[in-house]
């Protein structure tokens, strides 16, 4: 309550009391006590005012910070959606990677040599090389690191809108951010075994997937 409020409120207590004495001093001599009972009256509604007035206050402080938190949520809640869509873009893009150098992999070893485009190899790594520069050609190597980039400044955007109810989202959407690269990276730069590869990109996939439901069960708990 601010000082001009207070001095209202005591100065209709002074005035509340003074109608009681007054009451008080008219009871023993019996007189006529309208006149107390008129002026503690007013006294009473001179303290309540500035009482009700902060209540009001109170209430219309409460009511704004409720709106501007919820559209703080509401919005967190927008740049999380962009974040799950172009996280799973950059899944797809990964997986579609994935399947093509696996593929390369899997009929170089079965049939000891491989045809990309207009040439044939007939060892990994020329092979894995020449669908890696195939991928580059089509603009399909880069689109998981696109979208993962794009993801990335998503979390930023809720980062601006953390608040005490989606605090615990923002952690998972960081896993998510983590598991995903680890995903990109192991899917997109084959650098290994046949059996290294397709070990690396089950395991990364699957934390990844993991991180991706944590984080969607969080946003289900909210809701």
């Amino acid at each position: 309550m601010n000082l001009m409020l207070a001095v209202i409120l005591y100065f209709g207590l002074a005035i509340f009391g003074l109608g009681l004495l007054l009451l008080l001093f008219l009871l023993i001599f019996k007189k006529s006590i309208k006149a107390a009972l008129i002026i503690a009256l007013i006294g009473l509604l001179v303290a309540a005012a500035p009482v009700g007035y902060q209540y009001y206050l109170t209430q219309k402080a409460a009511h704004e910070a409720q709106v501007k938190l919820e559209k703080r949520e509401k919005n967190f809640n927008k740049h999380e959606r962009q974040f799950l869509k172009h996280i799973k873009q950059a899944t797809a893009s990964t997986e579609y990677v994935a399947q093509k150098y696996t593929a390369t992999w899997e009929t170089l070893i079965k049939d000891g040599s491989v045809t990309i485009g207009d040439s044939t190899y007939t060892d990994n790594e020329s092979a894995i090389a020449g669908e890696g520069r195939l991928l580059v050609a089509k603009g399909k190597l880069d689109d998981a690191d696109n979208y993962y980039a794009i993801a990335q400044t998503d979390y930023e955007s809720m980062k601006d809108y953390k608040t005490s109810h989606n605090k615990e989202q923002l952690v998972y959407a960081k896993n998510v951010l983590d598991k995903t690269n680890a995903f990109i990276l192991a899917a997109t730069r084959p650098n290994s075994t046949y059996q290294d590869y397709a070990d690396d990109i089950y395991k990364t996939n699957k934390r990844h997937v993991r991180a991706i439901d944590q984080l969607k069960n969080a946003r289900s708990t909210e809701d």
